[in-house]
């Protein structure tokens, strides 16, 4: 028996067998319920009658979609990888091999997510040389849009990358973080990473890179319903529905839904020991805080069971050969409950202990004070994203190309919390409604011309205009969030961009090509910070304005038909999100009834980056690929807290950072048939902080939420029938966000990032053309490691395809 089941044996309740989304349903009452979504409805309604067409086609024609879905990379020339001849889009704005584009960048193809275990982005990114995907980004966890769930290039945190769907911003306008269940993966056809700074092209955020998703069109028919269960009681569900109909018209669609009951050992109530006798209790175990401080495992929070679902329709249309037209909609939810916390911790009369002065039996001369909210989770949860998107493309005689992109997304993300250190209970008390509504709308217009055989010349505007509206509100019962109270603070906020931007490039003989090309971006911001409780104000913000200019070069060399040698020069920007200009944030203390005020800063200016370096393309004798790229990049006006008084802080840019590094991948087709090998390596030459007014003793410490060293190596087969993955994954160990100041290095306790390395697998039978089935398995040698929380050991999950 582990430490855990003696701390366990006589504390857990028993816990009947419930689905998730029971668990969730129950526990997110009023606004944040779970509820059925009219799309979502409307979407399963006409996937019946695109069931009963597809069953309706012709013999014949069935027989020739089942043959095209049966032929994958086996019908290439024997061994050779997909990416020999592989084309890409984001890093020049149109299509290129990505052989030869002046950029560091990773393709990651519909044959490569069919064999992974792909729930969210970061299941279909682990692998990827230069990103490091967390926590929520990752489908056995919790979902969220932490700020932390992804780093590029050593770049932390995820509004400093840019993600985009066919070249839609999706990052929100609340703080410029990620959905990670706000990507509906079934509709996915590739995934386009380009590293290092792409403000030229693409504008703010893309400080650290750009992560592209690009979905699948109509043109490669496709009808496919899935069904999956595995450990932690998920349960999944796909629709996906693809083809050109007879007119023209193409129709895309997909559904996906997966729901798990959480995991019950994932979040840890640790308390801290200090001198002192108190009443005497029993259970619980030793361990530490992450800075090596002596300290008691009290219990667990519960599981936190949860729910996402989401998907797309678009309607493809070409009314000439040179015009394409695509409109459509998304839309993804995911909602998170609670179940009820275990505390390890006995009285002289057998009783659950959740509050008060404890001393623990194990640890004589020691005590640690207790309040029952240190059980509780910050749930229920929620968060939705609706997306309605337009796009265009002509191509006009003489070569010339016009492409449109309009789309806007609302983003809502709601939570319930019990107030920290107060009379709160898992059942009732008071608490605190949060709700964040926001949006943005872009639009972007580009012109590519060919100026002559030697210069092709890309011209375009662009537009953006976001909105925020975030309030706090009282709540007498925490469980009820139905029943508001007063509003406690408000911060709104707009912003208006405008930017245009352009790009040359230049076939200067020699096989040499150059690349030049700038982007300029105006910001018009202004908002408004109201707080009810003493001291009351209501602040409203005037407008300001504020531009970056964003430049970026570089040189191509085809050295050989397999060589490519390239070196660049880019900067980049991240503009300030509305929640970091607009909102006064609180948050508990130690103290009961004394909080700590994070200030609004509407003053907040653009964290920049400078770029340079150095990479090397190879195919290798035409059986796989290989690259290799060295960085030096300077961050500045980076964004720090300073505190002023104990309970009161305010951000600003006070910071600057070095990170240098190297990342590498390798990708080859074995001798054996169908067998293909794989690697990535990154590692962080330097990633330290090297000016910080705001926070002095941080310099020279390293970058948060930023590994030192990532590798993976596997092997993937194709073989007909059976497809197969064998996958390791290593990273080291990550200081936290809130720990600028690298002291927390205890690692397996509770709230360390671990270095850890796990194994993967998949394997994949499909017994005729319609029918296949699958094996996942995560964590194959069930290692204990902490990612904050206490990470799931070995997890499996299968899963059943049907193609009519």
């Amino acid at each position: 028996m582990t430490s855990l089941d003696r701390a366990r044996s006589a504390a857990r309740p028993f816990d009947p067998p419930v689905t998730a989304k029971r668990q969730v349903a129950a526990a997110l009452p009023g606004r944040i319920a779970l509820r059925p979504a009219p799309l979502a409805l409307a979407l399963a309604a006409a996937l019946g009658a695109v069931a009963v067409d597809a069953r309706a086609q012709a013999s014949g024609e069935a027989v020739q979609v089942a043959q095209g879905a049966a032929a994958g990379p086996q019908d290439r020339a024997e061994g050779a990888p997909a990416s020999l001849k592989a084309v890409v889009v984001t890093a020049t704005r149109s299509a290129a091999e990505e052989l030869g584009v002046p950029a560091s960048v990773t393709a990651v193809r519909s044959e490569q997510l069919e064999k992974r275990n792909v729930s969210r982005f970061g299941d279909a990114l682990v692998e990827v040389p230069g990103l490091y995907v967390r926590g929520p980004a990752l489908g056995g966890q919790v979902p969220g849009s932490g700020q932390a769930v992804l780093s590029l290039r050593g770049v932390p945190r995820s509004p400093r990358t840019l993600v985009m769907i066919d070249g839609q911003p999706i990052n929100n306008a609340l703080t410029g973080g990620v959905d990670v269940a706000g990507i509906s993966l079934e509709g996915v056809e590739r995934v386009e990473v380009v590293r290092g700074p792409y403000s030229a092209s693409y504008g703010g955020n893309a400080m650290g890179g750009v992560i592209n998703f690009i979905t699948a069109g109509p043109d490669d028919p496709l009808t496919e319903l899935r069904l999956g269960a595995g450990s932690m009681r998920q349960r999944g569900a796909s629709l996906v529905h693809r083809k050109r109909y007879e007119g023209g018209l193409g129709v895309t669609f997909s559904l996906g839904y997966r729901e798990s009951t959480g995991y019950a050992d994932s979040d840890h109530v640790v308390k801290a020991l200090g001198p002192g006798a108190s009443a005497p209790v029993t259970g619980g175990s030793p361990t530490e805080t992450t800075d090596g401080a002596a300290a008691w495992w009290a219990g667990t929070k519960g599981a936190r069971p949860w729910v996402q679902q989401g998907g797309s329709l678009a309607f493809h249309h070409s009314p000439t050969q040179r015009t394409r037209l695509v409109a459509g909609v998304s839309w993804n939810e995911y909602s998170i409950g609670r179940m009820r916390p275990v505390s390890f911790l006995r009285d002289a009369a057998g009783n659950a202990v959740f509050a008060g002065t404890v001393s623990p039996a194990g640890a004589p001369g020691q005590r640690f004070a207790l309040a029952e909210t240190d059980y509780l989770t910050v749930s229920p949860s929620g968060e939705q994203d609706f997306r309605m998107f337009l796009r265009g493309e002509h191509r006009f005689e003489g070569g010339s190309e016009l492409r449109a992109n309009l789309g806007t997304q609302r983003h809502d993300f709601d939570f319930v919390m019990a107030t920290p250190r107060s009379a709160a209970t898992y059942d009732a008390g008071p608490g605190e409604l949060t709700t964040q509504p926001n949006s943005r709308t872009d639009f972007d217009l580009s012109l590519r011309t060919p100026m002559s055989d030697r210069w092709v010349l890309t011209t375009g505007v662009a537009f953006n205009r976001s909105s925020l509206d975030r309030r706090t509100f009282a709540l007498a019962n925490w469980r009820d969030p139905d029943d508001r109270g007063a509003l406690r603070t408000a911060g709104r906020g707009t912003s208006n961009n405008a930017a245009v931007f352009f790009q040359s490039e230049h076939f200067l003989g020699n096989a040499f090509t150059a690349y030049l090309g700038g982007r300029y971006d105006r910001f018009e911001t202004q908002g408004q910070v109201i707080q009810t409780a003493s001291p009351a104000f209501e602040q409203g913000i005037d407008s300001r304005s504020f531009s970056e200019f964003s430049p970026k070069l570089a040189l191509v060399w085809q050295a050989t038909p397999s060589l490519s040698l390239r070196g660049s020069y880019g900067e980049g920007f991240r503009p300030p999100a509305l929640f970091d200009l607009y909102s006064r944030s609180t948050f508990a203390t130690a103290t009961a009834g004394v909080i700590r005020v994070v200030e609004a800063s509407p003053d907040l200016e653009p964290e920049r980056i400078q770029s340079l370096e150095f990479g090397a393309d190879l195919v290798l004798a035409g059986r796989g690929t290989a690259s290799v790229t060295v960085y030096r990049q300077r961050l500045s006006d980076l964004i720090y807290r300073r505190t002023i008084t104990p309970t009161l802080s305010r951000t600003e840019n006070a910071g600057e950072a070095d990170v240098d590094g190297i990342e590498a991948s390798l990708r080859w087709a074995t001798p054996v048939k169908g067998l293909a090998a794989f690697g990535s390596l990154t590692h962080q030459f330097r990633y330290e902080i090297s000016r910080n007014n705001a926070v002095p003793e941080s310099v020279g410490r390293n970058l948060t939420d930023v590994p030192q060293t990532m590798w993976a190596a596997g092997v993937e087969y194709d073989g007909g029938a059976w497809t197969g993955l064998l996958a390791y994954r290593y990273v080291s160990r990550v200081f936290a966000s809130s720990d600028d100041l690298n002291v927390n290095t205890s690692q397996g306790v509770y709230g360390a990032y671990d270095a850890h390395g796990i194994w993967s697998a998949k394997l994949g039978y499909r017994l005729n053309r319609k029918l296949g089935l699958s094996l996942a398995v995560d964590n194959i040698g069930d290692r204990d490691y902490f990612v904050f929380s206490k990470q799931p050991g070995r997890t499996v999950y299968g899963e059943v395809a049907y193609r009519f």
